[in-house]
């Protein structure tokens, strides 16, 4: 760029080249921050504008370039803006809290929004004093985070879906250890990202010490965009027609959303009266499989208590994760193109101007959040929470097609009553219509053969029942034969 003195014949350039004779010949584009050390210790507080004009074109291209006094405005607009967002999600998950409604994710969008305020805050301080490298570094790094954590959190939207189409598939193990092993990469690529970035700015390295830095910063570039294609192919994958394993599973859906409205929030404390509920339910409800909400679904859902619901379909929840990728994709997709450029800084192409970098991190992530507050994917992709532990610790056996003894009992409470009744009437009827008892027979006894006979006419050998037999019906007798 033509604001940059690289020639090699200005004292600039002289005490440049001693400066790196002196460690053993390391590539010019490296050591910035040691540079700037040895010039201040060697020329005073205040590194004249030559030197450092001729060491920052010199350093690698950046997505965004170098920042300048031009870039204090709209690096402090979108470190305001991105405060503001990240104030809505964090006052939109206060209200949700307090209405029993724990969307956790939310928490995520807020600490991305505070890495970018942090990011372009930094930029800011860096675009007023190019000589402070680890503001510099602090701000590129916190300008790169965001795109990798907000992809990843799509991706997390995008395995809720999948497990909504797909219940059984979504809830194997193995496809959990497989997002956690994606996860856990996604930590170690953005560990080896920071790393490879800060190296080459932080001490002396050869040229082909140098070399290999870059390719390694090309090779995560690459990966975050295949990562960026995580979240499009899971949704993909639950285009696919649910199994019937799926159709024959139980889902635990929260029934008390009733709209994905904007200005819509659930009734207080829905959540924990629904998890009571389950208290007096069976088996299978319990351990049902907990799936965001929906009122077109594939297989069996555990029926809440109400069912006024609107229609609640996710076609548009599938265009907020399609369009929110593609918005980070452009971004990614940028910073990938100057990477595997690898030009000094006065050769970069336009797309490390800092116009496309403000464009990709910042109008267009903050449009990502514009669809996520206004589309409420906080109750698009709300998960019930797991049961507590007293619900969960119940054990009762399967749901059955045959009726329990004690609900047939409970039919015949009435009839219970009535035999009674009846009972008590004939007991009180054959005690004034019993024989006096005569004394000169009490060495008589009594004849058992009539009495054995007369119950053997009704069934029964042994053993009276309680209540007056002979009015008992013949098919009460068969009351609990299947």
């Amino acid at each position: 760029m033509s604001q940059y003195n690289t020639s090699d014949t200005s004292p600039a350039a002289g005490i440049t080249q001693l400066i790196f004779k002196l460690k053993n010949g390391a590539d010019i584009g490296t050591g910035i921050s040691p540079t700037v050390d040895f010039a201040r210790n060697l020329l005073g507080p205040k590194v004249p504008n030559a030197l450092v004009s001729y060491n920052v074109g010199n350093q690698i291209n950046l997505f965004g370039g170098y920042p300048t006094n031009w870039d204090f405005a709209p690096s402090v607009a979108f470190a305001v803006i991105f405060f503001v967002i990240g104030l809505i999600h964090l006052g939109l998950f206060i209200i949700n809290c307090s209405r029993g409604h724990y969307f956790y994710l939310t928490l995520g969008w807020v600490c991305y929004c505070i890495l970018k305020v942090v990011g372009f805050g930094c930029r800011a301080a860096w675009a007023k004093d190019i000589t402070r490298v680890a503001t510099g570094l602090t701000s590129e790094v916190f300008c790169i985070v965001p795109a990798i954590v907000i992809v990843s959190l799509n991706l997390i939207l995008a395995q809720r879906l999948f497990t909504w189409r797909h219940p059984v598939g979504g809830s194997r193990k193995l496809f959990w250890v497989i997002m956690i092993i994606l996860y856990a990469f996604v930590v170690v690529l953005i560990g080896i990202t920071v790393t490879a970035s800060f190296v080459p700015y932080l001490d002396y390295i050869s040229t082909s010490a140098f070399s290999n830095w870059k390719k390694v910063v090309m090779f995560t570039s690459a990966c975050v965009i295949a990562y960026s294609f995580t979240s499009i192919a899971l949704i993909g994958l639950s285009y696919w027609a649910p199994t019937k394993k799926d159709e024959n599973l139980y889902t635990y859906q929260p029934w008390w959303i009733e709209s994905f409205h904007t200005f819509y929030f659930v009734q207080p404390f829905a959540a924990q009266k629904a998890e009571e509920t389950f208290m007096k339910r069976n088996h299978n409800h319990r351990h049902a499989i907990r799936v965001i909400a929906a009122t077109h679904h594939h297989h069996n859902m555990v029926q809440g208590l109400s069912k006024q619901r609107g229609d609640l379909s996710h076609n548009k929840s599938i265009l907020i994760i399609i369009a929110t990728t593609f918005l980070i994709f452009v971004g990614t997709i940028g910073r990938a193109i100057a990477t595997f450029q690898a030009r000094p800084n006065f050769r970069a192409s336009r797309i490390c101007s800092p116009v496309a970098m403000y464009m990709c991190w910042g109008l267009l992530e903050a449009l990502c959040h514009v669809l996520y507050l206004v589309g409420r994917v906080d109750l698009r992709f709300y998960r019930p929470d797991i049961l507590p532990a007293k619900v969960r610790a119940i054990i009762t056996a399967e749901q059955t097609y045959y009726p329990s003894e004690d609900e047939e009992e409970g039919d015949d409470d009435d009839d219970d009553d009535i035999s009674s009744r009846e009972y008590d009437e004939r007991h009180k009827k054959n005690s004034y219509n019993a024989p006096t008892h005569d004394d000169s027979a009490d060495d008589d006894e009594w004849n058992f053969v009539d009495v054995e006979s007369s119950l053997s006419s009704h069934g029964t050998t042994s053993h009276r029942p309680p209540y007056p037999y002979e009015d008992k019906d013949q098919d009460d007798k068969d009351e609990f034969v299947f």
